[in-house]
């Protein structure tokens, strides 16, 4: 039975969900200041306290109230840390091999064009929309086919039109991911294929106070178990979920997440991971052969539609 006090999922409204945690804004609007030097204020729109809640059969974690969602505002600050926009990604190397095939390809969310550039260069029919209107500057300004859209607009006037959809790093902002999810697959001719790529809810990250992975930047956590549920709430096939391999720059907070979880627990790796022994660690995830056998932060989904 569905407590009606709590709010619907946005994946799955009929599924019930549990209260995960809270958090005060005042806190987060003074870490992102020492954090960013950045105030976001406003963002909360006068909201004292966050919840994070789980669906109980999809996993997934959202936030509320939705009115707390990031504003265009928010993400041309962030565009100035050369780390927000990363022009090559693990996950775009994956669905470079999974749209190889496709004759005419859109990304959502496309930024500051990083992948539409790349597979412009393979050969492949791609183009953008984005509503970052900086981001969309700076790729057109680099003669980029990205445009400012919103995605309803595109539904609007292209259903059918594409055999390949791709998002990377979007769906976990958005406050409707279900409905996000639709509309792409609108877009989508019957077999087409909907690549999605978002944080892992399920790795390291899920040990981290990251400021980047709640509101008002993030709106959602996704896990695999969330991306197979899609099956039975989408006309969709999960054909591949791939882990991005532990990066060379998430090494340092993969270690201290780690320490941090076990320190609060009676691991036996509480006492084989502290701050004497992570430089040594540190020293052995150098090695790319060796961070291959560790999950990093992302989570890649190939979805087909039927």
């Amino acid at each position: 039975m569905i407590d009606q006090s709590l709010p619907a999922s946005p994946l799955d409204p009929h599924e019930s969900v549990s209260l995960v945690a809270t958090y005060q804004s005042e806190k987060l609007i003074a870490d992102w200041v020492d954090w960013f030097e950045m105030d976001i204020t406003s963002e909360f729109q006068g909201v004292k306290e966050i919840r994070l809640y789980q669906g109980n059969s999809t996993g997934l974690q959202f936030f509320a109230p939705e009115n707390i969602a990031g504003s265009s505002l928010l993400y041309e600050q962030l565009q100035k840390f050369d780390w927000f926009y990363m022009e090559d990604k693990w996950e775009h190397r994956e669905a470079l091999i999974d749209v190889g095939q496709c004759r005419n390809v859109l990304e959502i969310g496309a930024a500051t064009g990083g992948f539409v550039r790349t597979a412009s260069g393979g050969g492949i029919n791609i183009r953008g929309i984005e509503i970052n209107r900086a981001a969309v500057e700076a790729a057109r300004q680099d003669g980029l086919p990205v445009d400012c859209q919103e995605l309803e607009a595109v539904v609007a006037e292209e259903k059918g039109n594409f055999d390949g959809v791709c998002s990377f790093q979007v769906l976990e902002h958005t406050v409707s991911p279900g409905e996000f999810i639709e509309s792409a697959l609108q877009l989508l001719k019957p077999g087409g294929i909907l690549i999605l790529s978002v944080p892992n809810g399920a790795s390291f990250l899920k040990y981290q106070y990251n400021l980047l992975d709640m509101p008002p930047h993030h709106m959602t956590r996704w896990r695999e178990k969330t991306f197979k549920a899609l099956e039975r709430l989408h006309p969709v096939k999960v054909e591949k979920i791939r882990f991005e391999p532990l990066a060379s720059y998430h090494v340092q907070g993969y270690l201290d997440s780690y320490r941090r979880h076990f320190k609060k627990t009676s691991h036996p790796a509480r006492r084989l991971l502290n701050g004497t022994t992570l430089p040594f660690f540190e020293k052995i995830l150098s090695i790319p052969l060796l961070r291959r056998f560790f999950t990093g932060q992302t989570l890649y989904a190939a979805l087909r539609k039927i």
